[in-house]
C-alpha cells in the first residue's frame, strides 16, 4: 500500500494544475557596462526607450473630419467636372463640304414577270388669276360718209374736210372725193371714208350723226355708226407664267392621279407608258382676262409589276456604274421604261463618295492650323470635293467637325 502511495507521488498528473501566476521580475542583463561591443550599445539604448502600447482609435469620425472629407471629395468632383466641360464647350469648327455627285445612267432590260394594262384616260383642269397685264392705246373711230350730188356738174370735196355732227363729234374726210352729176331722177352719190378728229370711244357715232346739207343741191350723211373708237387704258390679262404654272400643276395632278388610276393586285405598282396628252385654255397669253382654265386629258397604257422586285433589279443593275467601293447612292433612282416586250428601262441616278468617320479624321489632322484659304485648297485637292466652307482659322483636329452635303 505504501509503494502505490509513493508511485502515484512518483506519475504525473493529466489535469493541469492550477498554477498560481508570480510578477515577472526584472533580470538583470549580464552585461558590461563598460564594454564597447556595438550590440551591447544598440541593447541598452533599447532598454532606455520609455515604449507605450499603440492605441486602436474606435471612436467615430468628428464633424470637422468629415466636412474635411466632403471637401476634398468635393474638390475632386468639381475638377473633374470641369475637365469634362471644357472638353464639351470648347468651341468647335463646322467646316462644310460639297462632295461631287456623279451622274450615271444605263439602259438595260429587267427580267421579271410584268402585265400589261388597259388604257385610262385621265382629264384634270385648273383655273387661276391672271397675273399678267395689257395696255390699250386711244384709238379714233372711222366710218363711211356719203354724199349726195342733185346737181348736174360733179363736185369735188378736199382731203381734211371737216363736218361735225349732230352731238358735237367732228369728223375729216381721209381722202378727196369727187361726186358724179346727178342724172335724174337718181342723184350722183359716192362713200368715203372719214375718222373722227378726236381719239376716243366718244368717236363712235350712231348712224346719221352727220345729216347736213352742204348746199342747195349737196348733202352729206353717215349711213351707218362709226367703229373702232376706243379710249387709252391699261387692263387685266393673261401672262406666259400664267399657262406655264397651270402646265406644271395640272400636269403634277395627272401624274399623283395616274398612280392609283389602274386596277392592280396587292404588292404591284403601274408603270404608265405610251402617254397622250391633250392641253386647251380659255384664254391665250396677252388676252384681256380677269383668270385663266387649263385643261389637260391624258392618256396611258401601263405594265403592273411588283415594286420590291423592280426595285431590286434596278439597284442590282445600276450598281454595275458604281465608280469606286466608297461610294454610295444618292437619292433614288428613277426609273423610265422604254419598251414593254422586252421589258427594256432607262435607270439614272447619282453617286457620291463616302466620308468615313476616318477619313473625316484624316481630313481634319490635315487641315489643323490652317487659315481658311489654305484649308480650302488642301480640301479641293482630294478631288471627291467641289466646295469647302471654312468659316475660320482651324482648331486642332478634335474640335473640328464636317457637314457634308452633296453638291
Amino acid at each position: 500500500m505504501q509503494e502505490l502511495e509513493n508511485k502515484e507521488k512518483q506519475q504525473p498528473s493529466l489535469a493541469p494544475a492550477d498554477s498560481e501566476s508570480q510578477p515577472l521580475q526584472n533580470v538583470p542583463l549580464a552585461q558590461d557596462d563598460e564594454s564597447d561591443d556595438p550590440d551591447q550599445i544598440f541593447i541598452r539604448a533599447v532598454a532606455e526607450i520609455d515604449t507605450q502600447p499603440l492605441k486602436v482609435k474606435n471612436e467615430p469620425f468628428t464633424i470637422g473630419e468629415v466636412l474635411e472629407i466632403c471637401f476634398l471629395v468635393f474638390i475632386l468632383c468639381f475638377s473633374f467636372m470641369g475637365i469634362v466641360w471644357q472638353c464639351i464647350t470648347y468651341p468647335h469648327t463646322l467646316v462644310v463640304l460639297y462632295t461631287k455627285a456623279k451622274p450615271a445612267s444605263i439602259t438595260t432590260t429587267l427580267d421579271f414577270p410584268t402585265r400589261t394594262l388597259a388604257p385610262v384616260t385621265l382629264t384634270r383642269s385648273a383655273t387661276i388669276t391672271t397675273t399678267g397685264t395689257g395696255h390699250q392705246d386711244a384709238r379714233s373711230a372711222t366710218g363711211q360718209v356719203t354724199f349726195y350730188n342733185g346737181s348736174y356738174v360733179s363736185q369735188t370735196i378736199r382731203t381734211g374736210t371737216v363736218y361735225t355732227g349732230r352731238n358735237g363729234v367732228q369728223v375729216v374726210l381721209l381722202q378727196t372725193v369727187t361726186v358724179p352729176a346727178a342724172s335724174p331722177p337718181q342723184f350722183g352719190e359716192t362713200n368715203v371714208t372719214a375718222q373722227a378728229v378726236h381719239v376716243g370711244a366718244g368717236g363712235n357715232i350712231a348712224p346719221y350723226d352727220i345729216t347736213l346739207a352742204l348746199s342747195n343741191f349737196l348733202t352729206v350723211k353717215n349711213p351707218a355708226a362709226f367703229t373702232g373708237g376706243r379710249d387709252a387704258r391699261t387692263y387685266r390679262a393673261v401672262a406666259a407664267q400664267d399657262l406655264t404654272t397651270l402646265t406644271t400643276t395640272v400636269n403634277a395632278t395627272l401624274t399623283q392621279a395616274f398612280t392609283t388610276a389602274f386596277s392592280l393586285q396587292p404588292g404591284e405598282a403601274a408603270l404608265p407608258t405610251n402617254c397622250h396628252v391633250m392641253t386647251s385654255a380659255n384664254h391665250q397669253v396677252g388676252e384681256e382676262a380677269q383668270s385663266v382654265t387649263f385643261t389637260a386629258s391624258k392618256t396611258c397604257l401601263a405594265v403592273a409589276y411588283k415594286q420590291d422586285e423592280l426595285t431590286r433589279a434596278a439597284i442590282a443593275t445600276f450598281t454595275k456604274t458604281r465608280p469606286g467601293a466608297t461610294y454610295h447612292i444618292v437619292g433614288s433612282i428613277q426609273t423610265h421604261l422604254l419598251s414593254v416586250s422586252p421589258l427594256t428601262v432607262s435607270l439614272n441616278g447619282k453617286w457620291a463618295y463616302t466620308f468615313s468617320q476616318d477619313y473625316k479624321q484624316l481630313l481634319s489632322q490635315g487641315i489643323q492650323g490652317e487659315s481658311p484659304a489654305k484649308a480650302r485648297a488642301s480640301l479641293l485637292k482630294t478631288g471627291i470635293i467641289s466646295y469647302a466652307s471654312v468659316p475660320q482659322t482651324l482648331p486642332s483636329a478634335g474640335y473640328i467637325d464636317f457637314l457634308v452635303l452633296v453638291g
